[in-house]
């Protein structure tokens, strides 16, 4: 498997930096201040479960997304295995 992993946080360089030292320290994490990427891909924002909820995409070489999981909430994420499979089905 070829590939990258883009983080994205929609907030300000400050933030991001402190979540790439505490979550991230392998990969950048890109910042998006002025949000342009969350309305772009139409990331919900629920205020009463703690703001943005969190999306991951797959995206393939030619800019084709492979696999979109929008999350309910904060700790709703696809297992590790679920994800490795999706890759290994990209072409």
């Amino acid at each position: 498997m070829d590939g990258f992993l883009y983080p994205i946080l929609a907030d300000n360089e400050k933030n991001a930096q402190k979540m790439e030292q505490k979550y991230a320290r392998n990969y950048a994490i890109f910042y998006d201040q002025k949000n342009k990427i969350p309305k772009l891909l139409k990331q919900q924002v629920k205020l009463l479960k703690l703001g943005r909820m969190p999306g991951l995409l797959i995206i393939d070489k030619q800019g084709i997304i492979k696999y979109a999981y929008y999350s309910d909430n904060m700790h709703d994420i696809p297992s590790n295995e679920e994800l490795l499979g999706e890759l290994r089905n990209i072409n």
